[in-house]
């Protein structure tokens, strides 16, 4: 019969048994570690000579006397000695290890915790501070405005080279004592409330196309020589709610709105003395609401509609919008515009890095720079941030009440910097699209990172060497239920946002300009061309 002692693994020359558990050890192994620990191996319980009972399953053979270390025999127990010693300090700092790692979990753990706990107490004590700044600039606010309007002013105000044509109905005035700004802020954070909230519960819109209905796609209508051909080129496009009526800007200064089921130009905005950089509706467009132009020549302009507009039956001839107000704020060419959220105020930016926004009646209510030059702008869909492009390859999110930036991003490829051409955020309020020559990235604005990219050699049927001819990506557009993004370049193609496929590839002419969604069921695409042309695509 032969045993394995449990510290050494070895078949021992002595061997001896734990009453307590029974195990077997050998006898000067078991002595030593008792000696040091007091407690029987990988337990805690103490044994006395009387519980350690030797085992006999052989004559003991009979060891020389220790002879010197010149001798077999005596080198042989030293190593055995040594070996000894070496087992019982491995198996003791095994021990130390893993309660050493159980302390620093522990440890861990607390701290996490503690963080947590912190970062909670500075959140609540900031806006604490925010509420508390909020109310003295109201109470200061109401306290001067008596004396304020006694003198014939308001204070807060700014000046502002604005052009009144004609009498406007007046929108984000000091109201009860409060300043544009405050007016402002009050509603842009009433609009972010209501839309977050309506954003969690959001359902699919009825009647959405599918996957498997845009992979049949194709193009459905094609419209030839809008605007002057002396100056070829519509270089921006907007679409009202209802995707019938195309407000379209271009080269030739002027801006146009095209009936898309009467298939006619039913007004032609004119005034502006360079290319129309953009052109939006407000309050989701139709006859009866306002347009807003910005243009090269550094001037915005805010048009009404004609009351003949919202006449039913009206002639043609008198459909039409007036120019309301002339804003001349920026020193530089204006890049873009983006309509607030809650349709009473709207942003523009100018290429010289500063932006800007405005209530309808021209009023100037926030103003701000960057240290890039900006060509692209986009409000977030709450309204309570812009997303701001640079001509430097650079994304950056401003906190609009605070006027700084909360996120920059690098956009720009590796190869070369390049302008950002196009800023969309999605409906879902954490996708942003950002599109450059050589690129379009899908960001995270939670996390702050990429989700997607695509080069144009990723695209099918697209050459992977950009030019001014066409082939280079122009813009990037998420629909309005977030579920498909269309990409520009020298054709379009559809994608499905979750997994990024591909859906399908639609030829849109020659050098594309820009390109919308034409309503909330995602049917149908228009994009608006350098040679002039309007197209629709949708599912066959």
């Amino acid at each position: 019969m032969s045993f394995c002692c449990s510290l050494s693994g070895e078949t021992p020359t002595e061997p001896v048994i734990s009453t307590k558990t029974g195990r077997v050890y050998e006898r000067r192994l078991l002595q030593k570690y008792i000696d040091e620990n007091g407690t029987e191996p990988q337990t805690d319980y103490r044994l006395s000579e009387d519980e350690i009972i030797a085992v006999h399953s052989e004559p003991p053979a009979v060891k020389p006397r220790p002879p010197t270390l010149t001798s077999i025999p005596a080198l042989l127990s030293t190593f055995q000695n040594e070996w000894d010693a070496l087992v019982l300090e491995t198996f003791t700092l095994k021990q130390q290890y893993q309660q050493v790692r159980q302390e620093l979990s522990q440890a861990l753990y607390q701290n996490d915790a503690a963080c947590r706990v912190v970062a909670r107490l500075m959140k609540e004590r900031d806006e604490a501070r925010e509420a508390l700044a909020m109310l003295q600039a109201h109470s200061a606010t109401a306290s001067t405005a008596p004396a304020a309007k006694a003198n014939g002013s308001s204070a807060g105000s700014k000046d502002m080279d604005v052009d009144s044509a004609e009498p406007d109905t007046v929108v984000g005035q000091p109201d009860d004592g409060q300043s544009p700004e405050e007016v402002y802020y009050s509603k842009a954070a009433e609009t972010a409330k209501v839309l977050s909230k309506a954003r969690v519960k959001r359902e699919t819109p009825t009647g959405l196309a599918s996957a498997d209905e845009w992979k049949t796609a194709s193009e459905k209508s094609l419209v030839e020589s809008l605007h002057t051909s002396t100056k070829p080129g519509i270089l921006t496009l907007c679409l009202d709610t209802t995707g019938s009526l195309a407000l379209t800007g271009g080269a030739d200064n002027h801006a146009e709105v095209y009936a898309r089921e009467d298939d006619r130009t039913i007004a032609t905005l004119k005034g502006h003395t360079k290319k129309i950089t953009a052109a939006l509706w407000v309050n989701g467009g139709g006859l009866g609401q306002r347009i807003v132009t910005a243009s090269a020549d550094k001037s915005i302009r805010i048009w009404n509609p004609k009351p003949t507009n919202t006449t039913e039956g009206a002639e043609a001839r008198s459909i039409g919008w007036t120019k309301a107000h002339i804003i001349k704020a920026h020193s530089s060419e204006v890049v873009d515009l983006s309509i607030h959220p809650c349709g009473e105020y709207f942003a523009s930016a100018a290429a010289d890095g500063t932006w800007a926004v405005y209530s309808l009646d021209g009023t100037t209510v926030i103003d701000g720079t960057i240290e890039s030059p900006i060509s692209q702008l986009s409000f977030h869909p709450d309204g309570m941030f812009l997303g701001i492009g640079t001509s430097d390859g650079l994304a950056k999110i401003v906190d609009v009440k605070q006027k700084q930036v909360l996120a920059t991003l690098d956009v720009s490829s590796e190869q070369e910097s390049k302008a950002i051409t196009g800023l969309h955020f999605s409906e879902n309020g954490y996708y942003f699209a950002t599109t450059t020559a050589r690129e379009v990235a899908i960001w995270d604005l939670r996390k702050q990172k990429r989700a997607h990219s695509w080069a144009v050699s990723d695209l099918p049927q697209e050459d992977s060497q950009t030019s001014d001819s066409g082939n280079a990506f122009v813009d990037a557009r998420f629909d309005y239920s977030g579920k498909y993004l269309a990409l520009a370049a020298s054709k379009v193609h559809i994608y499905k946002v979750k997994g990024w496929s591909h859906l399908s590839v639609l030829d849109a002419g020659d050098c594309v300009k820009a390109l919308s969604w034409a309503s909330n069921t995602s049917n149908e695409i228009v994009t608006v061309s350098m040679d002039n042309t309007l197209r629709s695509f949708g599912p066959a």
